[in-house]
């Protein structure tokens, strides 16, 4: 009997202990921002633009890492980005606290450029999301909500261009909204030139690749929030249980998305093989 006991108590001690193991592995994954790189070949896109670092900031939901955010930044100054763009969901709704927003875009502004578009989240703030527009603008931020710029690298130039958020209108499909959207943004710009397509939601990349956009940055999904080993992401926001477009590269035709697993965790209190991503988009001439 002491025999069966001693065995009981060591299988308990090891199950408490791989436990123990197992919660410190989730919190470290979660609190961990994970930068990755991805070098994604464009047709067309000039040679100056060889080597360009774009990170991307998505999804942060009202998040902080560190004080002021002082490990995000010193995570964007680590990628030496030549600009910044944040693709939607900056606050939360249910927090929209946008001085903590603020307090992210005043530090990144110092280091790059940053443009903008809005989340779905903004959309379920409105008050709040003018007065983080407001802020942004007087910051320095480019609000890219249906409209573009040009981006320049010593002789050569590509469109980056932005689209605010189907969720300001649900009169329509998001599907058609977006499409509506991105000719707006698209508007007097050559269609010659390399297209970059700031748009939080993944799930209307048939959308974007109707419109000819070369590469599209997108967040929304989370990466699923939940990844189990051999079944793969179990939900997404707007694809539901067992999304397909949810981190990293896809295609469709010639269009390429990029899809951000996102900084925060959204309504859902963790996340699951699913770190938090910085992400750094390299652009190379295909």
């Amino acid at each position: 009997m002491k025999i069966i006991e001693k065995k009981r108590h060591l299988i308990r001690k090891a199950v408490y202990l791989c436990l123990i193991i197992f919660l410190l592995w989730i919190t470290l994954d979660n609190a961990l921002i994970h930068t990755t790189y991805t070098t994604v070949q464009i047709n067309g896109l000039p040679e100056s633009f060889s080597g360009y670092r774009i990170v991307q900031v998505s999804d942060l939901h009202n998040n902080l890492y560190g004080i002021d955010q002082s490990y995000l930044i010193s995570c964007i100054k680590a990628a030496k980005p030549d600009i910044i763009v944040i693709t939607g969901d900056l606050v939360d709704r249910n927090t929209a606290d946008v001085d903590n927003a603020m307090a992210f875009v005043e530090r990144a502004v110092e280091i790059a450029p940053v443009f903008y578009v809005s989340g779905n989240h903004e959309a379920d703030i409105l008050d709040k999301y003018k007065e983080l527009m407001i802020r942004m603008g007087q910051s320095g931020v480019t609000e890219l909500e249906n409209d573009n710029c040009t981006l320049i690298a010593e002789e050569g130039t590509i469109t980056l261009a932005g689209i605010r958020d189907p969720a300001f209108d649900w009169s329509r499909s998001s599907a058609d909204t977006a499409d509506a959207e991105i000719k707006k943004a698209l508007e007097g710009t050559d269609r010659d030139q390399v297209t970059i397509l700031l748009s939080h939601r993944p799930e209307l990349l048939k959308t974007y690749s109707k419109n000819g956009i070369d590469l599209i940055l997108s967040g929304h999904a989370h990466g699923g929030q939940v990844r189990l080993p051999f079944i793969g992401p179990i939900y997404s926001p707007s694809q539901g249980l067992f999304p397909k477009i949810t981190s990293g590269l896809y295609r469709e035709g010639e269009t390429q998305l990029y899809v951000s697993r996102g900084i925060g965790n959204g309504i859902a209190p963790f996340r699951f093989n699913d770190g938090p991503e910085l992400a750094v988009i390299v652009l190379e001439p295909a």
